[in-house]
């Protein structure tokens, strides 16, 4: 199992890591969704709110789905749905860059001897 221990300190090779997990997932909700739902694995992409393209259900299954892979790739669980999430102005999921961002600070902010 991979630990936050086994991951590159510097701000941005986690922020490129964290990237690299939600496009894996956006790859598994796409294989679940038809063409037209389907989002592009990309930091600009719009999760939710004006311009996104997922309804609820796509956002629900989403969120599950990126949580395990945080969990299988950190080594310990993320909750994506504290912190006001849904907030137009300032929640995680306006962007996949501003979810990246928010789970990359929640794992900086994490103590060296909280993982499992």
């Amino acid at each position: 199992m991979n630990t936050l221990n086994d991951r590159p300190k510097n701000g941005s090779s986690r922020l490129d890591h964290v990237l690299k997990v939600i496009y894996e997932s956006v790859s598994d909700l796409n294989q679940q969704l038809a063409r037209e739902q389907r989002i592009e694995p990309s930091p600009a992409t719009v999760l939710f709110g004006a311009g996104g393209r997922l309804d609820s259900l796509g956002l629900a299954n989403f969120i599950v789905i990126t949580e395990q892979k945080l969990d299988d790739s950190f080594g310990f669980p993320i909750d994506l749905t504290e912190n006001d999430p849904f907030s137009p102005a300032t929640g995680h999921f306006r962007t996949i860059h501003s979810l990246a961002t928010y789970i990359s600070d929640l794992i900086s902010s994490r103590p060296e001897g909280a993982v499992r």
